[in-house]
């Protein structure tokens, strides 16, 4: 089940259960805040091999590219709340840099997980005002002390020239198809040479950079009401199907289950 709470801007949740469902390479613009409570899961994030089990936690960055997948043959059950990154700076009213992450992604830490169920149970339940929000800045306050002073990494000052022509090319025809062979001239590098650096430098292949953004641009619409026909239409995706197959694979929920929220 996916939620995005009432009157609580920045926040949304997922529930879940995977036993066969496994998550294509993407990325979130918020932070990710996950407890497995069933099973064990395991995903690859910026370049490394993680394993989340059973009481685990894991949190991830903002753009943070990672899978995920059973790691166990009865499959894993989790909790996700996704945090605007705005959300951590504003709630703590400081005069300093946007936080980071720590150094690890899984770990283990019962007051952080036992606060982030009473959030998830506070949004699960339809719960409003002040209780809600204080179960949020609960789970909120009890991540603080995995995280550290910002500001994050400029990827984009070491980037190759040519990565960011792509990428730029990619955000402008996000919803247009776009060739490898046109791309390449875009950048100004041979087909091989792109991809190896766009993956390099991104953690993506340019058609999944560019898969990201239209399913970004689909929850959006659909948050907003419009019906997943014409998302499709209007996210370049071949039809509905094929957004239901792709949106499925990188938000965990279809396009249906997601625009009931």
């Amino acid at each position: 089940m996916y939620f995005r709470p009432a009157g609580l801007a920045g926040v949304e949740a997922l529930h879940a259960r995977f036993v066969e469902h496994a998550y294509m390479p993407h990325s979130h613009p918020t932070w990710t805040v996950a407890v497995v409570q069933h099973g064990a899961a395991r995903f690859e994030v910026d370049a490394t091999r993680q394993r989340a089990d059973r009481g685990e936690l894991f949190v991830l960055e903002p753009e943070a590219v990672h899978t995920g997948m059973a790691a166990v043959p009865e499959g894993w059950a989790y909790k996700v709340l996704y945090l605007d990154p705005a959300l951590l700076h504003d709630w703590d009213e400081r005069d300093r840099p946007a936080p980071r992450a720590a150094r690890w992604v899984v770990f283990r830490d019962r007051g952080l997980r036992d606060s982030l169920l009473r959030a998830h149970d506070a949004i699960e339940s339809g719960r409003v005002g002040l209780e809600l929000d204080e179960a949020v800045l609960g789970a909120v306050e009890a991540l603080r002390p995995h995280l550290r002073p910002g500001p994050a990494p400029d990827r984009d000052g070491c980037e190759h020239a040519a990565v960011r022509r792509a990428r730029a090319h990619l955000v402008e025809q996000w919803d247009q198809p776009v060739s490898l062979a046109a791309l390449s001239s875009v950048a100004g590098l041979s087909r091989f040479e792109l991809v190896r650096r766009f993956r390099r430098h991104t953690g993506l292949t340019p058609h999944t950079f560019q898969t990201n953004l239209r399913i970004g641009h689909a929850r959006d619409m659909l948050a907003r009401g419009d019906a997943a026909a014409r998302v499709a239409a209007q996210c370049g995706f071949a039809d509905q199907p094929h957004l239901t197959r792709t949106f499925k694979r990188a938000v965990g929920v279809t396009p249906a289950r997601f625009a009931a929220a």
